[in-house]
């Protein structure tokens, strides 16, 4: 491995608080499939793919280590928002993560979507998984040295998003690449009063909810969704 080769890692290494003994793989975590289709290489998509699984794993253990008399209802909001594109992002986005990617040709600073950053971070860590001879405590620890304080401390604080709507779309679109659908009912009450009915529907799973405007029913309707996919 040519000693520039590696140097071209190490600020991101340094953060990671992780050597890479196989540089290739972290490039390949750090590859887009458009970069890929063009230079005939792997992308990271089958990294992301078990990255998905390592990352919600570790969320899932801090949550229930954190909790342990929390109820389901309770702690998949929580879940849901610390394994979402948007905090995920925010991970990705201090590791400087853009300044690696390497998409479509482009390698450098370039903007890129909120859901390519969050996908490079999972396979980030479905590589260093791997790298590490499949060792799921060492691959544990070392997120957890890195992120578990600042998920308790947010999720203790109720600091992070419980934007009902949100939350359900991204489980839905990562479950089954669908979006949630809303509907008016109905519209009652007097102008200074009215009472909106919404109805939430998604893979046959429906619910309805009023509120004092429309907004305020989706969220519930949402709300009520995301309570009936955890009970089936």
């Amino acid at each position: 491995m040519p000693a520039s080769y590696s140097e071209e890692y190490k600020d991101l290494e340094e953060k990671l608080r992780y050597t890479f003994k196989d540089k290739k793989l972290l490039e390949q975590a750090l590859t887009h499939k458009s970069y890929a289709m063009e230079k005939g290489v792997k992308s990271y998509e089958t990294l992301e793919f078990l990255g998905d699984a390592l990352v919600n794993l570790f969320v899932v253990d801090i949550l229930v280590c954190e909790f342990p008399q929390a109820k389901e209802g309770e702690l998949a909001p929580m879940k849901a928002f610390f394994v979402s594109e948007e905090f995920l992002h925010q991970l990705a986005h201090e590791l400087e993560l853009e300044r690696y990617l390497l998409v479509g040709g482009k390698k450098g600073k370039f903007k890129v979507n909120v859901s390519i950053l969050g996908d490079a971070f999972e396979s980030l860590w479905g590589a260093i998984y791997m790298d590490a001879g499949r060792d799921t405590n060492l691959t544990r620890t070392l997120f957890e040295n890195l992120y578990r304080e600042r998920i308790v401390t947010m999720a203790k604080s109720s600091d992070y998003r419980k934007d009902y709507k949100t939350i359900l779309q991204e489980i839905t679109q990562k479950r089954w690449k669908e979006r949630p659908t809303y509907r008016v009912i109905s519209v009652s009450g007097p102008q200074h009063g009215k009472v909106f009915e919404v109805e939430c529907s998604v893979k046959g799973v429906r619910a309805v909810a009023v509120g004092s405007s429309k907004k305020e029913a989706e969220q519930l309707s949402a709300k009520r969704v995301l309570e009936l996919l955890q009970e089936l």
